[in-house]
């Protein structure tokens, strides 16, 4: 995984680790673990997505990409625990849904906070970071 990658995935688990801490501070339980339930389930399915398209992504050019039917059934069963997580989470949290769907933007928040962090370090163009390393100009 790049490193961009990872620091998406530290700032979605930091954040959302930050918010349920401060629920919890309150005495805010029940919505400090919709939320959490919620993080989890967006930082797993994030983390499958990556790994999916990583597997689609042809190394050369024109290479052709390899997948098979255990590939296509691996992440098509992926998706579906992830929505019948997504589905139990609402049928559990019925009150909380606001702090669930809180929890299922940390992905969101994490790649917000690695652009802003991108963009201090002048690294505002993509195409100048094709090896995953800081263009040094």
């Amino acid at each position: 995984m790049p490193p961009s990658e990872k620091r998406i995935f530290r700032g979605a688990t930091v954040a959302a680790l930050l918010a349920v801490l401060l629920l919890g501070a309150l005495g805010r339980f029940r919505e400090a673990a919709a939320l959490t339930a919620g993080a989890a389930v967006a930082i797993v399915s994030g983390l499958w997505l990556s790994d999916v398209a990583g597997k689609l992504l042809v190394p050369r050019p024109r290479a052709a990409t390899r997948y098979d039917w255990k590939f296509v059934a691996g992440a098509l069963l992926r998706y579906a625990f992830v929505g019948l997580a997504v589905f139990g989470s609402v049928l559990v949290f019925q009150g909380e849904v606001p702090w669930l769907l809180g929890g299922l933007s940390a992905v969101v928040l994490g790649v917000l906070v690695e652009g802003f962090r991108g963009a201090a370090a002048g690294r505002s163009d993509p195409g100048k970071e094709e090896d995953g390393t800081t263009p040094r100009g």
